[in-house]
């Protein structure tokens, strides 16, 4: 072989082999370029999986933190719904009325009715209805017969009455009044027996027809276990109790007073309120009887006491107790329903407390206690006839009023109005009860367990 033809053999040879060396470099080069690229598509994706398993878990972080956050906000929107209801159930507000004194004007209005006597309270229903309890103090007894219905003196009230009384929304009804007793043993048997019979669910006060009833009675009514008590510190004139009947009607004594105190305690009761009926006719003033047995109630730890008779409006204060506590007392409500003509007699009050319990000690307090003044409205022919709160009473009311038949005596809104602002509360001495005219007057007070204590003027109807 020729010099020649070697060295392009050679050459020949040597461009293959950087030719092959080209395309392994080059397959080299595609190979890495291959790798680098499922590299980065590799990172790429674990990047991905990465941001969404970030997100998912941000996500999912995120959903929890509101669950979280709405649980929280659900528990306590629970929390504070509960807390309200449970203040709810820790506030009671009650009302109560003066004497509901049923005149025979007002017995023959009843019976032109078809005796029906809703009308002389569809004007205050609404606030009777509103409140979690209300009391009245029904001053006559019940008489089952229409033939033996009488007014002044000796009262005797169809029980359509009670009936109109329970409709306008009362559930404590007090009936230990110097009347009590006007239809004697059968105005006691009557009555008990209608209330017990007819409407168990209302809580008498007051009177009995066995002995050895308790004179206390017990209200539960939220977390409220109230002891409530009725005492007479005066019968009529008219009509005395013979000794075999005294348990028929529950008669003032401090002996009593203490034996009841000592049972709503054994009872566990929260709150003790005291309706006594008491006091000197139409005297704006508190005698010292009153004063006496408003201290003694103070000692005894009464929270509450609310006093009929005097058919006047009287005020209403809270004295302090000797325990440190304090004692809420309205002197007199007035007359609630009546047909009585002079002015003062014919202007009431409706007492409005809340009494409220701490949720941790149990501790009671009365808080907001006002007075809503009340008018007895009746016109010439009693065609028109109710009850009236003052704030909805009008002049031409008050000028169509029937005791301008009767008497010359004012009797007009503005009269009313300012005859109402004398009942605004008095200064509180501490551990005195004191007179509405401010003074303090301890004289002594003769005991009233015989019922004669007071110095009773007898009421007077329209008739009279």
């Amino acid at each position: 072989m020729s010099e020649r033809r070697r060295r392009r053999e050679l050459e020949e040879e040597r461009l293959r082999e950087e030719k092959r060396r080209r395309r392994i470099a080059r397959e080299r080069q595609r190979r890495r370029q291959v790798m680098k690229q499922r590299m980065i598509l590799g990172a790429a994706g674990i990047l991905i999986i990465l941001v969404v398993i970030i997100a998912a878990a941000v996500t999912i972080h995120k959903k929890n933190v509101q669950a979280e956050e709405a649980a929280k906000a659900a528990a306590q929107k629970e929390a504070e719904e509960e807390a309200k209801k449970e203040e709810e159930r820790n506030t009671l507000r009650m009302v109560a009325v003066g004497d509901n004194l049923i005149h025979e004007d007002l017995i023959r209005a009843g019976e032109e009715r078809s005796w029906n006597f809703d009308f002389l309270y569809e004007n205050i229903k609404s606030d009777i209805e509103g409140a979690d309890l209300a009391s009245v103090n029904q001053e006559t007894p019940f008489v089952n017969d229409h033939e033996d219905v009488e007014g002044y003196p000796d009262f005797a009230t169809p029980t359509e009455v009670g009936d109109a009384l329970v409709k306008a929304g009362f559930d404590i009804v007090t009936q230990a009044t110097e009347h009590a007793y006007d239809q004697e043993t059968t105005g006691i048997l009557n009555t008990v027996t209608f209330w017990d019979t007819e409407y168990p669910d209302t809580a008498l006060l007051g009177i009995h027809k066995e002995e050895g009833d308790s004179r206390v009675q017990f209200i539960e009514k939220k977390n409220f276990k109230i002891a409530v008590m009725n005492y007479n510190c005066m019968l009529s004139e008219n009509h005395s109790i013979p000794e075999e009947n005294s348990y028929m009607v529950d008669l003032y004594s401090e002996k009593s007073v203490e034996e009841d105190m000592q049972e709503a305690e054994d009872n566990d009761a929260d709150v003790k309120i005291v309706f006594l009926h008491g006091g000197r006719d139409d005297d704006s003033k508190t005698d010292a009887n009153m004063e006496e047995r408003l201290n003694f109630l103070a000692e005894q730890g009464v929270d509450v006491v609310i006093s009929s008779h005097p058919h006047i409006l009287k005020t209403y204060e809270k004295l302090d107790r000797p325990d440190g506590g304090e004692m809420l007392v309205y002197y007199s409500l007035g007359n609630f329903a009546n047909a009585q003509v002079t002015p003062e007699n014919l202007l009431g009050g409706m007492a409005d407390f809340t009494i409220k319990k701490d949720s941790d000690s149990g501790e009671i307090s009365i808080e907001d206690f006002t007075l809503v003044p009340l008018v007895m409205h009746y016109n010439s022919d009693y065609s028109e006839c109710g009850v009236y709160k003052l704030s909805d009473y009008t002049e031409q009311l008050a000028q169509e009023h029937g005791m301008h038949e009767q008497t010359d005596e004012e009797f007009t809104l503005s009269w009313l109005q300012e005859k109402a602002k004398e009942a605004e509360p008095v200064q509180t001495v501490s551990g005195t009860a004191v007179t509405d005219s401010g003074t303090s007057d301890n004289g002594e007070a003769a005991d009233s367990s015989t019922g004669n204590s007071d110095e009773s003027n007898e009421e007077t109807g329209a008739e009279e």
